[in-house]
């Protein structure tokens, strides 16, 4: 299973540094997972990096992803990590969803703040090391 933050799903649809290592760990996973607010956070980057078909793909593409809603034990389990690490909103609740979980997914993203966050929280991230 691979969790993925904004930072890492926006690599599916537009080409940069980790693309192909997304791409790949996304066609070999059992389960996507992503929260909710993953799904405007990515819109938003996918259009104003990629073509109006990207953004189409991802609408498409969603219906695959095992979303995780937010509710009041998220936003607060959220907020606790976003002070304990000095994370941002978003991707504090990125962390939170994916805590949520009961097999420990890998941990997809290119924050260096949150991927570390998440190994201190005993997550495997992908990518394996960052910054």
């Amino acid at each position: 299973m691979i969790y993925l933050d904004a930072s890492a799903l926006v690599k599916r649809y537009v080409e940069e540094a980790g693309s192909d290592v997304v791409a790949e760990s996304m066609r070999t996973a059992a389960r996507w997972s992503m929260c909710r607010i993953g799904f405007v956070e990515t819109a938003r980057a996918v259009a104003r990096g990629g073509a109006f078909e990207d953004v189409e793909r991802l609408r498409r593409d969603w219906e695959r992803v095992d979303v995780i809603e937010l509710d009041q034990s998220l936003a607060e389990a959220a907020a606790a990590l976003a002070v304990d690490h000095r994370l941002r909103t978003l991707d504090a609740l990125h962390l939170a969803a994916a805590l949520t979980l009961d097999d420990a997914p890998t941990f997809a993203t290119w924050d260096v703040r949150l991927h570390h966050a998440a190994r201190e929280h005993g997550l495997r991230t992908l990518p394996a090391s960052l910054g």
